[in-house]
C-alpha cells in the first residue's frame, strides 16, 4: 500500500494500478510454477452447504465480518483523499501514512497469533473491532498528519487481525464446515469493503451536489463507519452468547 500510494499520489492513478497488473501477472505465474500438480481439496456436499446457510449462529458470524468490513472502508476507501484536501498531507506523507498502518496491521496479527489460543477467538474479534471503533471515534481529532499517525494505531492494530480471528472462530465452531465457513468469511470480507465504499462513495457525492467543498465532502464517514462496526460487535456478542447457550458448540 506505501508504494501504490506513493506512485497514484506522485504518478497518477493509471500507473498504480499498471504496477498492481504486473505484480499479480507475477504472482500468477509463479504460483503456477511452484504449486504440485494435483493439489484438489474436497469437495463439499449440497447438504453441508445447506447446514451452513441454515445455521443462525454461523452465518451470524460471516456477517460480522461483512459489517466490520463496511465500517471500516466506508473511511478506508477515502484515506488517500482525505489525507490530502484535510490534513494537507504530501505524497510523501499519505505514503508513510498507509505503511504505518500496515506496520501496525502486521503487528496485530502477529500478536493475535500468539494470544488467540489463550485469549478465545471470540474474545479477540470483541477487542479487535474495539479498537477499531475507537480509532473511527477519535478520528475528528486528527488534525495533522502526525495526530493521524496516533489515531490510526488502535484501527491498525484490528483492522487484519479481526478478520485472523474470525476464521479462527468460525474454523473451531464447525470444523466440519471450515472449507465452506472459509470461503464464505473471504467473500463477506471483499462484499463488506464493496458495501462500504460505496455507501462512502454516495455520502460524498451527496455532499459534492450540495456545493461542499474540499474536506467537507467528508463530513461524517467516520461515524457511518462507526455505526457499522458497532452493529458489527453487537451481532458478534449475540452470537457468542448463543454458542454458550448451547454448551460452546454451534
Amino acid at each position: 500500500m506505501p508504494v501504490h500510494a506513493y506512485i497514484g499520489e506522485a504518478f497518477g492513478w493509471r500507473w498504480a494500478f499498471a504496477l498492481v497488473a504486473v505484480l499479480a501477472a507475477g504472482g500468477a505465474w509463479w504460483l503456477w510454477r511452484a504449486m504440485p500438480a494435483g493439489v484438489k481439496p474436497p469437495a463439499l456436499s449440497m447438504r453441508s452447504w445447506r447446514e451452513v446457510f441454515t445455521h443462525p449462529v454461523l452465518m451470524a458470524v460471516v456477517l460480522v465480518t461483512a459489517l466490520s468490513g463496511a465500517g471500516q472502508f466506508t473511511v478506508f476507501s477515502y484515506f488517500a483523499p482525505y489525507y490530502r484536501q484535510v490534513l494537507g498531507a504530501s505524497a510523501t506523507e499519505v505514503s508513510l501514512l498507509f505503511f504505518w498502518f500496515g506496520a501496525f496491521g502486521l503487528a496485530g496479527n502477529v500478536v493475535l497469533s500468539r494470544t488467540v489460543d489463550r485469549v478465545g477467538a471470540a474474545r479477540a474479534v470483541f477487542w479487535l473491532l474495539a479498537c477499531i471503533a475507537l480509532s473511527l471515534l477519535l478520528w475528528p481529532l486528527a488534525a495533522t498528519p502526525i495526530a493521524m499517525g496516533l489515531v490510526l494505531v488502535p484501527w491498525a492494530l484490528g483492522c487484519f487481525a479481526s478478520n485472523s480471528a474470525q476464521q479462527a472462530r468460525l474454523g473451531l465452531a464447525a470444523p466440519a464446515l471450515a472449507a465452506a465457513l472459509m470461503a464464505l468469511n473471504t467473500s463477506a470480507i471483499y462484499l463488506g469493503q464493496a458495501v462500504g465504499a460505496a455507501g462512502g462513495g454516495a455520502v460524498v457525492a451527496a455532499h459534492e451536489a450540495a456545493g461542499a467543498t474540499d474536506g467537507a465532502i467528508y463530513a461524517g464517514l467516520q461515524w457511518i463507519g462507526l455505526a457499522w462496526v458497532l452493529a458489527a460487535i453487537a451481532l458478534s456478542a449475540w452470537a457468542q452468547r448463543r454458542t454458550r447457550a448451547a454448551g460452546g458448540h454451534v
